[in-house]
């Protein structure tokens, strides 16, 4: 299964703004693909960060229990709000709706 994984945090949070965080993103994110794998989490895309004060990531997994744990090694949630987000590719969802009946 796919997650989308949508982590916001604070300006007054950021690592560009705040050094405790900083030094706790420079300290865990080198270690961060060793973490998701230990978790049993695999990384498909990013992760991506932007000025808007969230970081973006697509991670693969059997469970959604390993994606939390991933998040909790890695510290994510310590100092962002994380939307886990399951989702599809497009394909699996195009399966599903053709599979589905309609209601309207």
């Amino acid at each position: 299964m796919h997650f989308v994984l949508l982590a916001t945090h604070t300006p007054d949070t950021c690592p560009t703004s705040n050094a405790t965080t900083r030094d706790l993103l420079l300290n865990t994110a080198p270690d961060m693909p060793n973490l998701a794998q230990k978790a049993g989490v695999d990384i498909v895309a990013g992760p991506f960060v932007n000025r808007e004060h969230t970081i973006v990531m697509v991670v693969q997994s059997d469970k959604a229990e390993n994606v939390d744990r991933f998040l909790t090694e890695g510290r994510l949630s310590q100092w962002n709000s994380v939307h886990v987000l399951p989702s599809l590719t497009m394909e699996e969802g195009l399966t599903e709706i053709r599979a589905q009946t309609q209601i309207f």
